[in-house]
């Protein structure tokens, strides 16, 4: 993982342990699909990590579109180390 402390990284492929953090978060939504396609990273205190999705909202007819979900993970030495969620945007 290319980590810069304090700025962006580049977007890249995502990683496995990437997705583990991504499922973590999101996994608890209902209505949209998402599947990850590149991220980039910040550290901070821990990491915020953006990733660039397909989203595909569970309705009648499916409507497809881009979304960036940024993710924050903290230390593991945090007492919540679990990774959430801090915004969901539409991509136009």
């Amino acid at each position: 993982m290319n980590i810069h402390c304090g700025g962006w990284s580049k977007f890249r492929p995502v990683e496995k342990e990437e997705v583990e953090i991504f499922n973590e978060a999101v996994g608890m939504l209902k209505g949209v699909d998402y599947e990850p396609l590149i991220v980039a990273t910040q550290v901070v205190a821990g990491t915020n990590f953006k990733f660039i999705c397909n989203a595909t909202a569970i309705t009648n007819p499916p409507k497809d579109y881009l979304a960036e979900i940024i993710i924050f993970k903290a230390l593991p030495c945090e007492e919540n180390s679990n990774a959430t969620i801090t915004s969901i945007n539409i991509l136009k």
